[in-house]
């Protein structure tokens, strides 16, 4: 058992004792003079004077003393604590040093002042105090765990290098949380080093510290916050009549520069420069950079856009990646009347796409046979009825797309059972001014590009449209406002249906006049062919679900470093950590590729305008013991109960008192004595 006082403030009340001694030392007799006639006549007798600078009765005095002190330690609330408990309380410092190593702190005046302020952390602490050291980016990596070893925790501190992934605070005070409480000692220090990156903070609201445990931030952010970025990167083909060509538009986004500033811009393709141009930078904002447009190479490209260095050199490159054939054929079944105007929109919207390539074929409808149809992704039958080959529902249940357009042709038509629903007459909303689409399933795959931006669908206006019947068994993904079918769609085997009549020309509506026109046409091609979005690259910190076809994967890194990615029920993945172009294989890592993923860091770390330290920790709770702690933190009653020697101190210096009173009224101190005068030798009798 340990001894402790919960008020040791009150022990300054021993000082108490030194009042009596002192009160008693410094006595004096005052006597008062008396006029008196002559003394002649009277008897002269000696008298005793005690000597009022000693101390006559000390055990008294000692006794009293001794009921002062008690008195004066029992208001300090002694305590009994457990020894664990006064071992924890009077041990060393426990200190977790948080590292950040996103990529902001790659600049040239962040990361060598980080590096020096991490080790003064280090090589200021005493002997007995000890140190973790944790690595954080978008994760939290454990350099070093709890040591007194200064020269272990600087050892582990030089292998520390700014990667290429964003910041997250959240998930460096959770190590460091973990950290503490695994050694048993809530009252731990963290203390970071950061560039305090804005992005950083998502995550901390809600976060849980135990209550006594401090947070200590060290900004190493650089003075000046100018910096030049390359922000993202566009990819066109232009399809000639012999040959392909490829035009490249970048995006170089600057902040807070001082003045304007040229750069060169390259464009490299499969590792060879492809062109060069020369931008004038604004001080703040983004300027695009268009390259010439060069021969399409063959097979899998791997480009990448890169800048004249700056302070922060590592967003001066951007990388991408993709497959130069990754095209879908798309037949477009027109009848031989139509105008040239009529599939005008439908057909400039699909030809300015890129994610993948969209080639469109037109095919009367009398020629549409089994050849057409090999290689084809997707069949779009404009205002044409459903032809009479059984080859074209072998195809959609193979895993084709069928999408039927209805019109003015097509009123009072014969259904066809291929379709998922029957056709009737027309609606004309002219007089209310057009209709507008009301319910639409915004979870539906077809409308992904509007989950953010739902009202961009409601701004189109639709004339006149069919009135649609859906089939048992067909899905309405879309209606009007006043309730009819706008689209319907049933699956076919591995394949699928589709029939709108929200009109896709400029003669009944103004859809194709609307922003929303570009992207439901490019997601209806893309889900109709039972594609994905081609992406050019992905950020670092997400990652790569590889194609399930593949048995034994294996992925080489940007940093030439073979991932063999274990498979489960969903299929291998693979953690994006590095920047650059990852590229898959199957089973050896030699020849062509099976796929290319380009990865880049957040456009978040670009941005070297820090947040107000005191941002870093808004919304961070604390708590008296967390419920994963492992320390014995006692309750208040337990408090109380520890208290047992304050009530004893109590009840003895109440039986002291009683004591000093019993024995300041016994024996000699409580009676008083005549004093016996002897007359003196000569006096008279």
């Amino acid at each position: 058992m340990g001894f402790g006082l919960l008020v040791p403030a009150f022990l300054a009340g021993l000082a108490a004792l030194a009042i009596p001694v002192v009160l008693h030392l410094r006595h004096r007799d005052k006597d008062r003079p008396q006029r008196f006639p002559s003394l002649m006549f009277l008897q002269q007798l000696p008298i005793r004077i005690a000597q009022r600078r000693r101390i006559t009765d000390l055990p008294l005095l000692l006794l009293r003393a001794l009921a002062l002190a008690l008195l004066v330690l029992a208001f300090a609330r002694p305590v009994f604590s457990r020894t664990a408990a006064t071992e924890r309380a009077n041990r060393a410092r426990a200190v977790v040093l948080l590292l950040d190593r996103s990529q902001s702190m790659g600049h040239t005046d962040v990361w060598p002042a980080a590096m020096d302020s991490a080790r003064h952390v280090i090589t200021s602490l005493d002997g007995n105090d000890r140190v973790a050291v944790v690595f954080f980016d978008d994760e939290a990596e454990i350099a070093q765990p709890f040591t007194v070893d200064k020269t272990a925790a600087l050892a582990a501190l030089g292998k520390a290098a700014p990667t290429s992934r964003g910041t997250r605070y959240a998930s460096a005070l959770r190590a460091a949380r973990q950290l503490i409480v695994a050694a048993n000692d809530v009252k731990g220090e963290i203390v970071i080093v950061t560039d305090l990156q804005r992005s950083g903070v998502s995550g901390v609201a809600g976060l849980d510290l135990p209550e006594g445990m401090s947070v200590r931030t060290i900004s190493v952010g650089p003075v000046s916050k100018a910096n030049t970025a390359v922000g993202s990167v566009e990819v066109h083909h232009i399809v000639e009549p012999t040959r392909t060509m490829l035009s490249v538009q970048a995006r170089v986004i600057s902040r807070e520069l001082k003045a304007p500033r040229k750069v060169k811009a390259t464009l490299i393709l499969n590792g060879r420069p492809s062109g060069t141009r020369e931008v004038t930078i604004p001080v703040t904002g983004d300027v695009p950079v268009a390259f010439d447009p060069v021969l399409l190479p063959a097979g899998r490209v791997r480009g990448a856009i890169a800048l004249d260095h700056d302070a922060l050199a590592a967003d001066d490159s951007f990388h991408f990646a993709f497959k130069a054939d990754d095209a879908v054929r798309v037949l477009l079944v027109a009848p031989e009347d139509a105008a040239g105007d009529e599939t005008l929109f439908f057909e400039r919207a699909l030809g300015v796409g890129h994610s993948p390539l969209v080639h469109i074929q037109r095919v009367i409808p009398g020629r549409l046979d089994e050849r057409e149809l090999e290689g084809a992704a997707l069949v779009v039958l404009w205002d044409t009825p459903v032809p009479t080959l059984p080859a074209l529902a072998q195809w959609v249940r193979r895993g084709g797309g069928l999408v039927v357009v209805p019109g003015r042709r097509s009123e009072g038509r014969v259904a066809s059972p291929l379709l998922p629903a029957t056709i009737g007459s027309a609606v004309d909303r002219l007089n209310d001014r057009g209709g507008s689409l009301g319910d639409v399933r915004m979870d539906h795959p077809l409308f992904a590009a509007f989950r953010a931006t739902p009202a961009a669908l409601n701004a189109a206006r639709f004339l006149r449209y069919p009135r649609l019947t859906a089939a048992p068994g067909s899905d309405v993904i879309a209606r009007f406002d006043d309730g009819l079918p706008a689209v319907v769609e049933r699956k076919e085997g591995m394949g699928r249906v589709m029939m709108i009549v929200a009109s896709l020309d400029s003669r009944s509506g103004d859809f194709p006049l609307q922003p929303a026109y570009l992207p439901f046409l490019q997601r209806l091609v893309l889900y109709g062919a039972g594609r994905d979005v081609t992406t050019l690259w992905r950020a670092t910190g997400q990652s790569w679900l590889l194609p399930g076809s593949l048995k034994e994967p294996a992925v080489l890194t940007p940093r030439g470093a073979i991932l063999r990615p274990a498979r489960d029920s969903v299929g291998s993945t693979v953690a994006l950590r590095e920047s650059g172009v990852y590229a898959l294989y199957e089973g050896r890592v030699q020849g062509e590729p099976a796929g290319l993923l380009a990865v880049n860091a957040p456009s978040s770390e670009s941005d070297l305008t820090p947040l107000d330290v005191r941002e870093l920790l808004l919304g961070v709770k604390q708590s008296a013991a967390s419920a994963d702690a492992s320390v014995d933190v006692p309750t208040q009653a337990e408090v109380e109960g520890r208290q047992r020697l304050w009530r004893i101190l109590l009840a003895i210096v109440a039986i002291l008192l009683m004591a000093e009173t019993f024995v300041a009224n016994r024996g000699w101190r409580g009676t008083a004595t005549r004093l016996t005068v002897e007359p003196s030798e000569g006096s008279a009798s």
